[in-house]
């Protein structure tokens, strides 16, 4: 796991820190991942509980078993509002009992699931500030957290809660946020009523003419740090990115429009850059969305895919390079001097991240608008995104670098 701090010393990445978004168990043994958000898996609340008291597990039983056998954690989003309660799925039950009931019976069948525990991590609802999901207030929403604390208290205390996820792309959506970590239910802040913060750092498709990318979504986490801040939440709790792409167009969950595709290139570096920098900022997990994205109007909704689109059972590039960030991360993320963080970028925006592993030193490298010339002492080899290995035997190097993040060992190799 990542240390939550926010101005660490040092940070150490572990597997479970690289989460996917996957409903057709195409992606394990293809690409590498330690964490699984079950969200658009037929897995909701309404299709799970076919009727009143009555829950179908047939399909969740499967998927928790895959992440089981695969040792990849599980994390279920507990939304959205069977009709028989409710005039709508995006608001809560009439009578808030069947929430609880729905809760408890998740959390029962879960705690122990085939002698293991079958769900890490519960969350409370989808995207609660967009109204695909939710078109409640606020504070009915903090009601939904504080059920699922109580009930996990009650019978799964090994359990994490979830805060319901938050799109963070518009001030609007930043604004409702703030508004929901300053309610206060059973008489406390909400934030007493979860364990960890979530957040879906989707930046905008383009900033005038260029594409969003992984620097736009660590602003955007900025920013929401910010009314974390002014609401009183402390910063032990950490947060999760549980949802990312990149170039989706405006217009919601409902969108059928495409986005602009890249190249292979592009999203590699997407990937890596996303990762890297989601540990360096002080995620304590990030979820991609998604491994199995088909395709909608001859193109996909997210630029960055980590399979193809039609044929799944094959990993892309990127999805490959989840192995990569996870190689290249290997050890501790550590603070450059006068920096506050990780990942520190120059004047030119060229971004050193510095890992240390054991006595070895490595540098990783990119610049996401230019292409600019770096020199250093004492590197021994670089690898490039596509892991080609090019031994440098100057003392003093000067190494190319652009949007691919690069790896320069420094010293002897780790």
């Amino acid at each position: 796991m990542v240390a939550p701090s926010r101005a660490a010393e040092s940070v150490r990445v572990g597997s479970r820190f690289f989460g996917i978004h996957d409903g057709s168990f195409q992606a394990y043994g293809r690409v590498e991942f330690g964490a699984v958000r079950l969200w658009d898996t037929g897995t909701t609340w309404r299709q799970i509980e076919t009727s009143p008291g009555h829950y179908n597990w047939t399909r969740l039983d499967s998927l928790v078993s895959a992440a089981q056998e695969h040792g990849v954690r599980v994390m279920l989003v507990l939304g959205m509002t069977p009709a028989f309660y409710a005039d709508s799925r995006t608001v809560p039950p009439t009578d808030l009992a069947h929430y609880t009931d729905y809760v408890r019976a998740a959390m029962e069948r879960y705690r122990h699931f085939g002698g293991r525990r079958g769900v890490e991590s519960y969350q409370v609802w989808n995207e609660g500030n967009v109204t695909a999901f939710w078109t409640a207030s606020p504070h009915q929403l903090a009601e939904l957290t504080r059920i699922v604390d109580r009930v996990r208290d009650q019978v799964d205390p090994g359990a994490r809660v979830v805060a319901p996820s938050f799109a963070a792309r518009l001030q609007s959506q930043r604004r409702w946020i703030s508004a929901y970590q300053q309610q206060r239910v059973g008489g406390h802040a909400v934030w007493r009523h979860y364990d960890i913060n979530a957040l879906s750092l989707y930046p905008r498709a383009r900033y005038g003419s260029r594409a969003g990318g992984p620097e736009d979504a660590v602003r955007l986490l900025r920013r929401v740090r910010s009314g974390l801040d002014e609401a009183g939440v402390p910063h032990s709790r950490p947060i999760w990115g549980t949802e990312i792409n990149y170039g989706l167009q405006p217009g919601g969950p409902g969108t059928t429009t495409p986005a602009d595709p890249i190249s292979q290139q592009r999203q590699v570096a997407n990937v890596l850059r996303t990762y890297i920098l989601g540990a360096a900022r002080g995620l304590t997990r990030v979820y991609w969305y998604r491994y199995d994205w088909g395709r909608v109007n001859g193109g996909t909704l997210g630029n960055t895919l980590l399979a193809d689109p039609d044929d799944w059972s094959q990993a892309s590039p990127a999805g490959r390079s989840l192995r990569t960030a996870q190689r290249w991360l290997q050890g501790r993320l550590v603070v450059q001097r006068g920096h506050d963080h990780p990942c520190a970028h120059d004047r030119v925006g060229t971004y050193t991240c510095t890992v240390r592993r054991g006595h070895a030193l490595r540098m990783i490298l990119w610049n996401p608008r230019r292409t600019v010339h770096v020199r250093l002492r004492g590197a021994t080899s670089r690898v490039d995104q596509q892991g080609r290995l090019t031994a440098i035997r100057t003392k003093r190097a000067t190494i190319r670098v652009d949007y691919r993040p690069v790896l320069v060992r420094l010293g002897h190799a780790s």
